[in-house]
Parts: C-alpha cells; sequence; structure tokens
C-alpha cells in the first residue's frame, strides 16, 4: 500500500505543481502590476490593446488551472490532460519566454528553469500513469 501511495503521489505531483504555475500566472495576467513583477518591469502600464490581450490569456490560464484540478482527481484515467499541459502549453512557454530572456530579460530566467522542471516532470508523471494503468490492466486479465 506505501508503494502505491509514493507512486500516486509521483503522478500527482506535477499536477499541483501545474496548478500552483497556472494559477500564479492567472493572477499575473489578471493584474498588470502582478505580471510586471512576475516579469521583472515594475513599471509595467499596458494600455487597452495589451489589457485585453492579458485579460483573455488570464482567462484561459484560469481555466486551465481548473482543468488540472479536475484532472488531478483521476490522474491515471485523466493522465492526458498533464501531457497537453506539457506540450503545448508549457512548451510554448518556454520557448516565450526564452525569446524574452534572448531579447535581453535576464530577470525571467526562473521561468525557464521553472518550465523545464514542469515539462520533465510532467512528462514524467505521464508515463508513470500509463505505467500504472497497464499493471491495474494486467491484474484483471
Amino acid at each position: 500500500m506505501n508503494q502505491l501511495k509514493n507512486r500516486l503521489f509521483w503522478i500527482k505531483f506535477p499536477y499541483w505543481l501545474g496548478i500552483g504555475a497556472d494559477a500564479l500566472w492567472a493572477v499575473g495576467l489578471l493584474f498588470p502590476s502582478v505580471f510586471g513583477a512576475l516579469v521583472g518591469n515594475a513599471d509595467f502600464n499596458p494600455d487597452l490593446q495589451t489589457r485585453s490581450i492579458l485579460l483573455i490569456a488570464g482567462t484561459l490560464m484560469t481555466g486551465w488551472t481548473c482543468l488540472l484540478i479536475w484532472a488531478v482527481r483521476k490522474p491515471i484515467e485523466r493522465r492526458v490532460v498533464i501531457l497537453l499541459t506539457a506540450f503545448p502549453v508549457v512548451f510554448g512557454l518556454f520557448i516565450v519566454t526564452l525569446i524574452g530572456f534572448i531579447n535581453g530579460n535576464v530577470f525571467i530566467v526562473w521561468a525557464l528553469i521553472k518550465c523545464i522542471i514542469l515539462m520533465l516532470s510532467m512528462v514524467t508523471s505521464y508515463n508513470l500513469a500509463g505505467k500504472m494503468e497497464r499493471e491495474i490492466v494486467e491484474k484483471h486479465q
């Protein structure tokens, strides 16, 4: 039983990392001052068009946070959600962040590291959940 609990912890842990990261960015996208702090621009003051784009992105990020909360309740059956979170969501965020870093925003190196950790942990979770499901199926045959 302890081994099962341990495996489930490692399957669920990346979901919770994703939930935390998505919730943080959702707040940042919905509130420009928080976004400015996250990207290292304390004077961030978007115009109406940029604010509208941020609000759309914040709404979508909030939705993805809720999707991960739903998926973590049945992480083996809903493991495709963690894979879709890794690719294209986190991978896309990594590319966008990398472009910002290459263009001089060295403050966001933390976000690059976060994305790498998230992608690796999410892919690992997906693989562990798949392995666990195969073992369950084999036991019932």
